[in-house]
C-alpha cells in the first residue's frame, strides 16, 4: 500500500477525528468536529483496497461484501482505538468508512451530560431509548450509562450489537457482548436468547424493525431494563415512529404497553463548542412520569412537549438544552440556532424567560 494505513489511523486518533473515509483512487478524509478534512497522502489503488480489507475485515464477511455490496464489522488497531467499519462499493470501486470508538468508555461527567442520566442508568426495569441522527453520539451516551451502572452495581448485562462498538470490562457487573453475524444470527433471535440467559439489563444496538421493538417491549414488561437506539429527532417523534411500525388495529394495545414500559427517551444533537476544540451533546430528555403515561395512553403525544418544558424530574426540550449550553458559554447562539427547533423559544430560554405556553393546560 502506498498509503501508510497505520499512520493514517494514528493520525485520525491524534487529531480527534470521529470518522475516516477511504475510497479507492481518492484522497482519504477525516471528519473532525463535524467537518470533513482532506488528508494529503497518496490514494489507494484497487489492489491496495483489497489488501487493506484483508487486513481489517474478518474473512467471514468477504462473501457478504461481494453478495450484498456492503458489510458492517469492527476493527481494533492495537492499543490505539476500535473502529466500527462499513466496507462498500461505490461507482464499482471499493470504499470503507471507519467510526472511531475510544478504547476507554467516557463517563457521564467526562461528557458533561445532565445528572439525570445517572438516575436513568440505575433504573431496574423499563425501556430507555437514546435517539438522534447518525453520528450524534448515541452509542457513546449509552456506553457511558452502561458503564456507570457497571461501576456501581452487580447486574447481569447482555449487549446485542451490529457490530460490537465499545468493549466493557466487568467491574461489579457481569457483561456478555454478542455480535450479530458472529455470535448470533439477528436481533430478534439474540433478544429471545438473551431473555433466557438470566439478564437484568439488555442493550440492543438499534430498534430497527417491528419484531425487535415487540420483543424489546416484552423484555421490559417482564421486569428487565432495556436500552436501545432509534433514528428519531425527539421524544414525540420517537413514539410516533414506534407506532408507525404497527398496524392501526394494534395501536391501542401498543399505547398501553408504551405507557407502562417506556421509561425515558433521550434525544441528542452534537454541537460545536465556542473554543473550536470539540463538540457537546445537547440533549432533550423525557422521563415517562404519571402525566406522560396518561398522554401516551390517550394518544395525546403532541401534548408531551409542554410537560417536558416544565423541566420536572430533570426533563427538558431541545431548545432548553441548547439555551443552557449558550448560557454556560459552551456554545455560541449562532451554533444553537443551527440545531434548535424554535429559535425564538431558545432565545427566551437563554434570557431565562418561559412562555405561558410552556407549562400547564395539559391534563384535562
Amino acid at each position: 500500500m502506498a498509503m501508510n494505513f497505520n499512520a493514517l489511523l494514528i493520525g485520525a486518533v491524534q487529531n480527534g477525528a470521529s470518522d475516516v473515509h477511504i475510497i479507492e483512487g481518492q484522497l482519504p478524509y477525516f471528519r473532525i468536529r463535524g467537518d470533513l478534512k482532506r488528508v494529503e497522502t497518496p490514494p489507494l489503488s484497487h489492489d491496495d483496497m483489497v489488501a487493506l480489507l484483508k487486513q481489517i475485515m474478518p474473512d467471514r464477511y468477504k462473501s457478504d461484501l461481494e453478495a450484498n455490496y456492503g458489510v458492517d464489522f469492527s476493527y481494533q488497531h492495537e492499543t490505539i482505538a476500535r473502529f466500527r467499519c462499513v466496507a462498500y462499493y461505490q461507482d464499482s470501486k471499493l470504499a470503507v468508512a471507519m467510526r472511531n470508538i475510544p478504547l476507554k468508555v467516557p463517563s457521564i461527567d467526562d461528557m458533561h451530560l445532565p445528572e439525570v442520566l445517572k438516575k436513568i442508568a440505575m433504573l431496574h426495569r423499563g425501556m430507555v431509548l437514546v435517539t438522534g441522527i447518525t453520528g450524534s453520539g448515541k452509542s457513546t451516551t449509552l456506553a457511558s450509562m452502561l458503564n456507570h451502572m457497571n461501576t456501581l452495581e452487580a447486574r447481569r448485562i447482555i449487549t446485542i450489537e451490529d457490530p460490537i462498538e465499545f468493549k466493557y470490562a466487568n467491574v461489579k457487573s457481569v457483561i456478555s457482548q454478542r455480535e450479530i453475524g458472529r455470535d448470533v444470527a439477528d436481533f430478534p433471535s439474540a433478544l429471545r436468547q438473551a431473555m433466557r440467559a438470566d439478564p437484568d439489563v439488555i442493550l440492543v444496538g438499534e430498534m430497527r424493525d417491528q419484531q425487535t421493538i415487540r420483543i424489546g417491549i416484552k423484555a421490559a414488561e417482564t421486569g428487565h431494563l432495556v436500552f436501545s437506539t432509534l433514528h428519531t429527532r425527539g421524544a414525540v417523534h420517537t413514539i410516533q415512529r414506534i407506532m408507525g411500525y404497527f398496524d392501526l388495529a394494534e395501536h391501542d394495545l401498543l399505547r398501553d404497553q408504551l405507557s407502562l414500559n417506556l421509561a425515558a427517551v433521550i434525544t441528542q444533537r452534537l454541537v460545536k463548542t465556542v473554543d473550536g476544540k470539540g463538540r457537546r451533546a445537547a440533549q432533550e430528555i423525557m422521563i415517562v412520569n404519571g402525566i406522560i403515561k396518561k398522554l401516551i395512553r390517550e394518544g395525546r403525544v403532541l401534548d408531551i412537549g409542554g410537560v417536558m418544558a416544565g423541566r420536572d424530574e430533570g426533563m427538558q426540550n431541545m431548545d432548553q438544552a441548547l439555551a443552557e449550553l449558550v448560557r454556560e458559554k459552551a456554545i455560541s447562539t449562532d451554533e444553537g440556532a443551527k440545531f434548535c427547533d424554535d429559535f425564538y423559544a431558545m432565545k427566551r430560554y437563554i434570557a431565562g424567560v418561559s412562555s405561558s405556553a410552556d407549562k400547564g393546560g395539559i391534563v384535562g
